[in-house]
Formats: structure tokens, C-alpha cells, sequence
């Protein structure tokens, strides 16, 4: 498997427009954290495929399930009326 995640980077201004691997490694570029929601797991067989993307936080997750949960009360509910 292979994971990529979006960094949050701290460099000089001047770098706007020249990110390469060279200017990364320059000791003024700081690798200030990782958006670990961003998260996503490829597989690297080719034959494979499997890809899971984890964007998103907690809280975008649970917003997801409370439409999830109001979808099935409100179907519920329309069958306890018929």
C-alpha cells in the first residue's frame, strides 16, 4: 500500500512558484504537519485497484451519519403511518 496526505509547509515567499525537490530540501522549508484526513491508502499492485480515501475529519464523518440516521428515521416513519 501507499499512502499520500496533503503537508503544511512553512517557506520562504520567494518558493511560491518553485517547489521542487532541491528547494524542499533547503533548511529554511519546515514540514509544519500533516492533514492526516486527507488521508489515501492505494494499493500498488496494478491488478488491484483499491483505493480508500479518507477525506475528511470526524466531524464531516459524523455529519454523514446523522443524514445517514435521519434518512432511515424518516423512512421508519413513513412506514409506521401506512
Amino acid at each position: 500500500m501507499t499512502m499520500q496526505v496533503q503537508a503544511v509547509i512553512q517557506a520562504p515567499s520567494e518558493l511560491e512558484h518553485q517547489f521542487s525537490k532541491k528547494n524542499l530540501r533547503r533548511k529554511e522549508v519546515f514540514l509544519r504537519g500533516v492533514l492526516w484526513e486527507t488521508a489515501t491508502h492505494i494499493c500498488d499492485d496494478p491488478k488491484c485497484g483499491y483505493v480508500v480515501d479518507m477525506y475528511g475529519n470526524y466531524v464531516t464523518r459524523l455529519e454523514d451519519e446523522v443524514q445517514e440516521l435521519r434518512a432511515k428515521v424518516a423512512a421508519f416513519e413513513s412506514r409506521e403511518k401506512s
